[in-house]
């Protein structure tokens, strides 16, 4: 198993829509976030994950929580890789779009929070829960 710091971020608009995309490969929904490169902050890379699976830039306004659970937060890929995420998760706003999705992403949308796409991805379930109630956070889970 490999264990990997991850970011991401829940994207909403002034409606209060969370911004998801549809995987490819998995066809799960999602929140956009990946992996931290070397030389970046856990902020720069909720930022270039975001711009580069979704095209938006955004404002990062706070955190959201910590994800490191090992009961949420393991992953098995479809190319049988298995991953502990331990992640770090922003809260944010859409800027403006100005770049094209990497291919990543098969599918883009806008959701409530109460009514999401199915399937989600195991991974950002309690996230998207816990963005549902802002009062609590920072959530560390």
């Amino acid at each position: 198993m490999e264990l990997r710091p991850c970011c991401g971020v829940v994207v909403q608009d002034e409606q209060g829509r969370v911004l998801l995309i549809r995987r490819n490969g998995e066809g799960t929904w999602g929140l956009p976030g990946g992996g931290v490169e070397a030389g970046e902050t856990w902020e720069q890379a909720a930022r270039r994950e975001c711009r580069e699976e979704t095209g938006w830039n955004i404002d990062v306004h706070g955190l959201l929580g910590i994800y490191s659970d090992p009961d949420t937060q393991i992953h098995r890929y479809p190319d049988g890789r298995i991953v502990h995420c331990v992640g770090v998760v922003f809260r944010g706003s859409p800027l403006s779009r100005t770049a094209t999705p990497d291919g990543e992403a098969a599918e883009l949308g806008w959701f409530a929070l109460d009514q999401l796409p199915h399937p989600l991805f195991a991974l950002d379930e309690p996230v998207l829960l816990h963005a549902a109630t802002p009062e609590a956070a920072p959530f560390i889970d």
